[in-house]
């Protein structure tokens, strides 16, 4: 029998490509995202829920009615939102919010639910990013809410000992905020912009399928070779 996986953000981007590996591995993968995909639907192991995650009663409920399961190998919480790409300065507080609730609290949500009902997880991957750590002008809300994910899964690991927690930075893909963030204007003012539009279409920047099989290779390693509770990069395990 297959390994039991939740995933958050299937409808696209790295969450759906990574439901479909997992699903081509065996596994039975329980979905959350706002919209269908399509093609993972026809997969009988594919146990979808559509929810808005900003909803966090709505998320709790979805959880309640389709895990039945009292045990999960890997949960991957990969749901995210960019917000507003710009200044601190001319960023709207509620916007920001929105931001946290998607990026992070949500994920508190989730792992509560588990662990208070008795769901024995084995391990956590909480898809972080670059910007948690680097500080780059422009990432405002977004690297606000990775870092303090980065934060909130060691201080999970802290209190779970029999959960291996990581938050893993998936590097650059080719997905729908790389291609709004390749449109912005990349001025002096936003170095980050440059770089993103010049690994656009080069190997530095790989489509979801690709990146998907990266990062789940590296999930498989985490727990033997990164601390529960750490922050790490899937490019460290490519040098």
């Amino acid at each position: 029998m297959g390994a039991e996986v939740l995933i958050t953000g299937v409808s696209g981007g790295l969450g759906k490509a990574l439901a479909g590996l997992y699903l081509e591995r065996g596994c039975t993968v329980y979905g959350l995202s706002r919209r269908e995909p399509a093609e993972l639907m026809k997969d009988e192991r594919f146990l979808f829920s559509s929810v808005d995650l900003r909803d966090f009663a709505a998320t709790e409920e979805s959880l309640k009615k389709r895990i039945e399961t009292k045990n999960i190998n890997l949960v991957v919480l990969n749901a995210g939102i960019l917000g507003d790409f710009g200044d601190m300065t001319t960023t709207r507080l509620e916007v920001m919010k929105e931001v946290m609730d998607v990026n992070l609290w949500v994920n508190k949500v989730i792992l509560d639910y588990l662990f208070q009902n008795g769901v024995a997880v084995q391990q956590v991957v909480a898809i972080s990013s670059g910007a948690s750590v680097s500080g780059a002008r422009g990432w405002n809300g977004y690297g606000i809410s990775k870092a303090a994910l980065n934060m909130m899964v060691k201080l999970y690991a802290a209190e779970r000992s029999e959960t291996h927690f990581c938050a893993l930075a998936p590097g650059i893909i080719d997905s729908a905020m790389q291609e709004h963030l390749c449109g912005l204007d990349a001025s002096n003012d936003y170095l980050v912009l440059k770089k993103l539009q010049e690994a656009r279409n080069t190997k530095y920047m790989p489509q979801p399928a690709e990146a998907a099989q990266i990062v789940a290779n590296c999930i498989d390693r985490l727990p033997d070779v990164v601390k529960s509770g750490a922050y790490t990069d899937v490019r460290e395990f490519q040098q």
